[in-house]
């Protein structure tokens, strides 16, 4: 009988890490589409090479890898 309470104290903290790591994908996948976008806009808008296309494309996947990074040390401590 004593595991109940145990078992009931870790369920909010289990759900909070849950959804919290539920939102790396999320992220990653905002941070290129975003990336994109801007890269996007700019290749079309302002005329310029395709090299803005791909090199927001990077700064994107770049910044995703970075927020997967940060959530997952936090959770790791």
């Amino acid at each position: 009988m004593s595991e109940k309470p145990s078992t009931r104290s870790r369920l909010p903290e289990t759900v909070r890490t849950i959804g919290a790591l539920s939102t790396v994908g999320i992220s990653f996948v905002l941070a290129i589409v975003i990336g994109v976008g801007i890269g996007y806009l700019l290749m079309t808008r302002l005329g310029l090479g395709r090299w803005v296309f791909f090199l927001f494309f990077v700064f994107g996947v770049v910044a995703g890898i970075l927020n997967v990074y940060r959530t997952a040390s936090r959770f790791l401590k």
